[in-house]
């Protein structure tokens, strides 16, 4: 406890800003020797360190990670082959990369390739420290023991293997540490050469070319039964194409009830005129008086006129030879008087000639005209209701067929898109694997693999400024840690100092060196 405190007094005397400089030049004075030689020592530490350290040689590389296929898929199986757009940010798929660079896979792909020896640079014929104490493995007190030399090799490779990513940046920089700097660049090539086989498997999908194959087979099966059904369907109901058989439908009742519509008004028209006609008809004789001759001589009133002007000529005749009371001339007489009764009571003859009737027959062929277009109409309107009840049934069963048809053609659609789907999802995989067989991947080499002869250690200019900066400081503190201050000064001494002094318990004061004079009278 003493001699603490002597030397912090001893420390604070030096820092005394009037004295510093004199104290310190005489403490550097004093512990010149062992200044000089802890110095000496550590620059030939670091010296030798240069001369006998072993150099390590690097090789660079830069891998651009793009977006490609393997970063916008999924799983084909699970999302049916449809590309999507990236959940995760850019920094997860750089990490899945860095992952994978760092994987143990790629570490024990590269032991595998080289060969562990090689991997851990071991020299023919060297032993190390392990193999020389190799009989301590039976009692299992081998502090250095290895267990499996690949292991130790894979963990060589992952320690001297180093992949950075930078911000915002989608270059990865990759790197590999050996002492021999061909082994850093092959190892380097080998490993971003398998990185890249490895990128491309872990995003292919297994099984997925077949998974598709028999799914596109089966609605293909699918899809020629649909289509078959709707086939059949439309055969047996008469129907080709729904849309354009319903409009020709309806436009054929349309057509149908207008030709009826007519009709209806033409019979009505014909039937009007047909009554007229018989009316007419009625009013009308058959037979009407051509020729009359009025006055002209009969058969037998001619005869008897002629028979009276016979009598007459008698009579007279008779009165010129007999008397008026002749038997003769009165039989005569008698005669003529009853002739001209006779004749009084005949009537005038009148000769009537009578012929068909113009008009009424005109009338009779004109109603015999309209009755047969009556029955023409009549027929024409019963064959158009017909068409019209036919065609509107057939239009009925066009509706009815709608449903099963439109039934019948979602089916099919939905098959088609399926089997659609499928196929170009076949064709994905199979584009996927084409890509996969020529290696093509979004991992990029921007810069290959260097080849630098020039070692990262140790460095020459840093080693030397370090070792003689850490020598100077182990110099400094042997020469504190070996300080043995005189007596301390009275005058000017911290508070600190007399508290610490008062604190501590008496002690006879320490022996001065030979080397270090006590001073005559302290100040």
């Amino acid at each position: 406890m003493a001699q603490s405190l002597a030397y912090l007094a001893a420390m604070e005397s030096l820092y005394e800003p009037e004295h510093a400089p004199i104290e310190v030049a005489r403490f550097a004075w004093r512990h010149k020797g062992k200044i000089l030689l802890t110095f000496l020592a550590g620059i030939v530490a670091t010296l030798a360190y240069l001369s006998l350290a072993e150099r390590t040689f690097r090789s660079d590389s830069k891998l651009l990670v793009r977006i490609g296929r393997e970063s916008i898929t999924l799983d084909p199986t699970a999302t049916t082959g449809q590309f999507v757009a990236m959940a995760d940010s850019r920094e997860s798929d750089m990490h899945a990369v860095e992952e994978l660079l760092a994987s143990r896979l790629l570490a024990e792909k590269m032991v595998d390739q080289f060969g562990a020896e090689v991997i851990l640079e071991k020299r023919p014929g060297q032993r190390s420290l392990n193999e020389r104490l190799a009989w301590l493995n039976d009692y299992n007190l081998n502090p250095l023991r290895v267990y499996s030399l690949r292991d130790k090799a894979i963990k060589a490779v992952q320690k001297n293997l180093g992949v950075s990513a930078g911000k915002k940046s989608n270059v990865l920089s990759v790197t590999y540490k050996s002492s021999d700097p061909q082994l850093a660049h092959d190892v380097l090539e080998a490993l971003l050469a398998a990185a890249r086989e490895e990128h491309i498997k872990v995003h292919r999908t297994t099984g997925s070319q077949a998974f598709f194959e028999s799914q596109r087979e089966l609605f293909r099966a699918d899809l020629l039964q649909k289509e078959q059904r709707l086939r059949e369907f439309k055969d047996t109901h008469g129907v080709a194409v729904l849309a354009t058989q319903r409009d020709t439908q309806v436009g054929l009742i349309a057509s149908l009830q207008g030709d009826l519509l007519r009709a209806k008004s033409e019979q009505s028209a014909i039937q009007a005129e047909v009554d007229l006609r018989r009316r007419q008809l009625n009013d009308q004789p058959t037979l009407v008086v051509t020729e009359q001759t009025t006055g002209q001589p009969q058969t037998a009133k001619q005869t008897l006129r002629e028979r009276l002007y016979e009598l007459e000529v008698r009579e007279q005749e008779l009165a010129a030879r007999f008397k008026d009371d002749s038997p003769q001339l009165a039989h005569i007489r008698t005669q003529i008087t009853e002739l001209r009764r006779i004749m009084g009571e005949e009537q005038v003859a009148t000769e009537t000639k009578k012929g068909i009737n113009q008009t009424h027959q005109a009338v009779e062929l004109a109603l015999q005209e309209r009755q047969a277009q009556l029955v023409a109409i009549t027929a024409r309107a019963q064959s158009l209701e017909t068409k019209i009840a036919a065609t509107t049934e057939d239009l009925k069963k066009l509706n009815a067929a709608e449903l099963e048809l439109t039934r019948l053609d979602r089916e099919i659609e939905l098959a088609r898109a399926s089997y659609r789907k499928y196929s170009e999802n076949l064709e994905q995989v199979r584009i996927d694997q084409e890509l996969d067989a020529a290696k093509i991947s979004s991992l990029n080499l921007m810069q290959p693999p260097s080849l630098s002869a020039t070692p990262i250690s140790p460095q020459p200019l840093p080693t030397l400024a370090l070792g003689v900066f850490g020598s100077a400081m182990a110099s400094v503190a042997v020469a504190l840690l070996s300080h043995r201050p005189g007596r301390p000064r009275r005058i000017g001494q911290s508070p600190a100092l007399h508290v610490a002094r008062d604190a501590a318990p008496a002690s006879p004061p320490a022996r001065p060196r030979r080397s270090e004079a006590v001073p005559a009278s302290p100040r």
